[in-house]
C-alpha cells in the first residue's frame, strides 16, 4: 500500500481483496459437526469452506448447523459430519472480480458467503456481514472532509 495521496480517489471500484478475511484454515467434509463448530469458535468465524481430499468442495455454516440442530430436525442419536450439512454448491468468485458484480449476485441469490480464489486457490472468504463492514467504512470515508494534510 504506496501512500500516493496526489491520485484522489479516483474511485475505481474495489475488488473482493478489500474486504474478504483470508482464509488459512477449512475443514475437510469427513469432519464431524462438533468439529467444525470448535474451529469457526477458536477463529471466531460463522463459515467454513469445506474441503475434500484437499479439493475445495462447499461451504458450511454457523446457520446450517443450528438449523440441523433446531427441534423435530434432530436425529438424535446420529453423529453428523460437516458432509451432511453442507449440501449446495459454493459461490466462488475470482479475487478481481468486481465488487458491484459480487454484491449483486449475493443479494439475487441470498447466499451469505463468496468463497474468493486466486489463480484456483482458496485465499479467502467474504460474509454479509464482512460486506456491511466494508460499505459503513466506504460511506464513512466518502463522507470524510477531502483534507488530507491532517492525515
Amino acid at each position: 500500500m504506496s501512500s500516493s495521496h496526489h491520485s484522489h480517489h479516483s474511485h475505481h471500484m474495489p475488488t473482493l481483496a478489500a474486504l474478504m478475511t483470508p482464509f488459512p484454515y477449512h475443514i475437510d467434509m469427513e469432519a464431524t459437526v462438533e468439529e467444525a463448530v470448535a474451529m469457526m469458535d477458536e477463529h471466531g468465524v460463522r463459515h467454513l469452506p469445506v474441503t475434500r481430499s484437499g479439493e475445495l468442495e462447499t461451504v458450511i455454516s454457523k446457520g446450517d448447523i443450528e438449523r440441523a440442530h433446531a427441534p423435530g430436525h434432530r436425529l438424535e442419536e446420529q453423529q453428523l459430519y460437516v458432509h451432511d450439512l453442507c449440501a449446495r454448491r459454493p459461490f466462488v468468485a475470482d479475487i478481481h472480480d468486481p465488487l458491484d458484480k459480487i454484491l449483486l449476485a449475493m443479494a439475487d441469490t441470498g447466499i451469505g458467503s463468496v468463497l474468493v480464489m486466486r489463480e484456483g486457490e482458496l485465499v479467502g472468504i467474504v460474509t454479509v456481514t464482512d460486506v456491511l463492514r466494508f460499505c459503513s467504512r466506504y460511506l464513512a470515508e466518502l463522507a470524510q472532509p477531502v483534507d488530507d494534510s491532517i492525515a
